[in-house]
Parts: C-alpha cells; sequence; structure tokens
C-alpha cells in the first residue's frame, strides 16, 4: 500500500485499526485532525500534516525494543522509540517513502533542535489533540495557534519537566530541541 493520503486514506485509517488499540487510534484520528488545522493556519502541506498526523503512532503497540534493534535504533527510553521506529517500519513496508513526514513521525515524542514546520505540527497536534486532558492543556492549544515557536518550547518544557519528576532519562534530542527554541526567547517568559 502506497501512502497517497488523500485517494488512500480508507486503507490507512484500516491499517491503523488493525494495529492499535482503540484509545490509541481514537488518538491518532485526533491527531490528523489537530494536524490539518495547524498546518491550515501555518500553510504547511495538508497532505503531508494529515499523513503524518494519521501514521504517527503506527509502532505504538508493536514490539518497539525488538523492531529498534532491527532497525539499529538507539533511545534513552523504551517510551520514545515508537516514533523512530514507525518511521523506519513505514518506509520498509513501502508506506511512506517521503522523508518530510517520515522526519515528522521520528521526532513526534521528543522534537529535536531546527524542527521543520511539519516537525513542530505533528509534536504540537500529538500534545493537544481533543481528548488530551492535562492542566496546561488550553494554554497549549492557545499558543500552538498563534505562535508556534512558542507552543513549542512550551511544550518541550513541560514534557522534560515531567520526565525529570518522574526520575525518566531525557533523551538529547529533546534536550537539544529546548535548548534551540529556547534562545529565540532569551529574557522572554515563556
Amino acid at each position: 500500500m502506497k501512502a497517497d493520503y488523500t485517494n488512500n486514506r480508507g486503507a490507512l485509517v484500516a491499517l491503523l485499526r488493525e494495529k492499535l488499540r482503540e484509545e490509541r487510534f481514537t488518538h491518532s484520528l485526533g491527531v490528523e485532525q489537530t494536524a490539518l488545522a495547524l498546518a491550515e493556519k501555518y500553510g504547511a502541506s495538508r497532505e503531508k500534516a494529515g499523513l503524518a498526523g494519521l501514521l504517527h503512532d503506527i509502532a505504538k503497540q508493536m514490539d518497539a525494543p525488538a523492531l529498534a534493534e532491527k532497525y539499529g535504533i538507539l533511545s534513552p527510553s523504551e517510551k520514545t522509540l515508537h516514533g523512530p521506529v514507525g518511521a523506519a517500519w513505514l518506509l520498509e513496508h513501502d508506506i511512506v517513502k517521503d522523508d518530510e513526514v517520515l522526519l515528522a513521525i521520528k521526532y513526534h515524542t521528543t522534537g529535536r533542535a531546527d524542527m521543520t514546520l511539519l516537525e513542530k505540527i505533528i509534536y504540537l497536534a500529538d500534545y493537544i489533540e481533543p481528548s488530551r486532558d492535562f492542566a496546561e492543556v488550553a494554554q497549549m492549544r492557545e499558543y500552538a495557534f498563534s505562535d508556534i515557536n512558542k507552543a513549542l518550547l512550551y511544550g518541550l518544557k513541560l514534557s522534560m519537566v515531567d520526565i525529570v519528576e518522574r526520575g525518566s532519562l531525557v533523551d538529547i534530542d529533546s534536550v537539544e530541541a529546548y535548548n534551540c527554541y529556547r534562545r529565540m526567547f532569551e529574557g522572554g517568559e515563556v
């Protein structure tokens, strides 16, 4: 199956339904819709945003550690493996070949320094889709539709605080992303 989002969305949705539990499937549809709205707001490709949003968690219920070993993917946390594993799996199965979409899927959990617009959109869409419910989500949604870089920095900050409070390891890509976007707001409060 080739990932022509517009013409093959039904087949892609069927693939997701097969690979994901109901809650994760619903989340993926929410990320897709949020990514489309953000793409519209910021002038990004709706085709790529919809595709990446829909498929971003394709590997969430797969054996990510085993697949990471197969693909040679290293990560300090099993929790962040599903992004890079999903991108590798989609490429291997000839479902997605577009590098921009694959990178958005790969970095949707960790972020990275100097993210593309599509990467920012998928990172944020995953964070703020309609079923998300946490104390700061209203603020995140407001930032996401008014200043994408401010939203990104705010999300990275919240994620890193959560990771540290849980006593987990912080992925180096997240640290580099935070530092990159923090520099944009030097002296400003976010």
